[in-house]
């Protein structure tokens, strides 16, 4: 009899991280990371996948497929918020030759999934008053911003996602104030997402850029325009580039209040999760104290946050971990 196997994804606007992972021992068999922006469909990603030469090697059978989306879905369906992919789980099941597929929300997945790191998988920034049974959050800046959660029930932890990253945004110092006025002149509405994600730190440069009516060298801005984020990431913390410097300060305290509410908000005395491709790059700017300072600072319940367990995710990736566990469920 050959090895049942779940394929697993982690659909993001930017990659598709897929896994092969064995019903009977919950080992991963075959992991790859794949650029969205070379491939047509999600289908041509999971259709490579699974005839690449190790899940050929593995000689298994996939017996069901999970898939974490970036974007609301109804388990059916999902039309991603920042890529513009439509994914039905019913065609793809017939196109992977699958005999089901299931679509959760990215985040809704990852707060599942981070019952699954390891010590090592996560560095403590916040050790607080952990109670076992309480509600956990997941936070994940990437290329847009995504909040999960889940709440404790008798048969274990249920998940839920939510659309807090489009929340408005709450400036708390003048020039964030003049951060909001620069995006509202842009787009209208101005959501935390247009501020605490990879689109959105490369606005803060592009603001401050403005704002201080610096002169930067023609390279950096392309290098901007082209890579975003991660070009003002490297500059800010590889290049010391003023500007790039204090974009990444901007965004790493507006991270830190975001967070805050989110604590107050759930009270998740569980543990908020710091996730996300932008979080594992920025890790030391995180750990330096401002964060920290910007969590800390809710006024008359500052204290009681201050109880929230905090935790920066280091090792895998809790959105995979997560669409895993769920189609374990569904195939055992």
């Amino acid at each position: 009899m050959s090895e049942r196997l779940i394929l697993a994804a982690d659909v993001g606007a930017t990659h598709t991280r897929v896994l092969a992972e064995s019903v009977a021992t919950q080992q991963a068999v075959h992991e790859h990371v794949y650029e969205n922006a070379q491939w047509v469909s999600l289908a041509e990603i999971l259709g490579e996948f699974m005839t690449d030469a190790p899940v050929r090697a593995a000689k298994g059978e996939f017996v069901t497929g999970s898939l974490a989306v970036a974007g609301a879905t109804d388990g059916l369906y999902c039309r991603m918020t920042n890529r513009p992919w439509e994914i039905d789980s019913r065609d793809l099941a017939k196109r992977l030759s699958l005999p089901s597929v299931r679509l959760i929300n990215d985040l809704q997945a990852a707060a599942y999934g981070v019952a699954r790191l390891a010590p090592a998988d996560i560095v403590r920034l916040q050790a607080g008053k952990p109670v076992a049974g309480a509600p956990r959050v997941v936070l994940a800046p990437g290329s847009g911003l995504g909040v999960g959660y889940a709440v404790s029930q008798p048969a274990g932890y249920l998940a839920h996602a939510s659309e807090a990253g489009h929340m408005d945004f709450a400036p708390n110092d003048e020039v964030q104030s003049e951060l909001l006025a620069h995006l509202r002149g842009r787009f209208g509405h101005v959501s935390w997402e247009r501020v605490l994600s990879g689109p959105g730190l490369a606005s803060i440069f592009e603001f401050l850029v403005i704002r201080r009516g610096a002169t930067v060298a023609a390279d950096i801005v392309q290098d901007v325009e082209r890579r975003g984020a991660v070009a003002v990431t490297e500059a800010a913390l590889k290049g010391g580039h003023v500007l790039a410097r204090s974009a990444l300060s901007i965004f790493v305290g507006v991270y830190g209040a975001f967070a805050g509410n989110l604590a107050l908000t759930f009270l998740p005395r569980g543990g908020i999760y710091l996730a996300g491709s932008i979080t594992g790059a920025i890790v030391d700017a995180v750990r330096d104290g401002q964060f920290m300072q910007a969590f800390g600072a809710k006024g008359r319940f500052g204290d009681l946050i201050g109880q929230i367990p905090i935790h920066l995710v280091t090792g895998k990736n809790p959105n995979l971990l997560g669409a895993a566990m769920i189609g374990r469920h569904f195939a055992s």
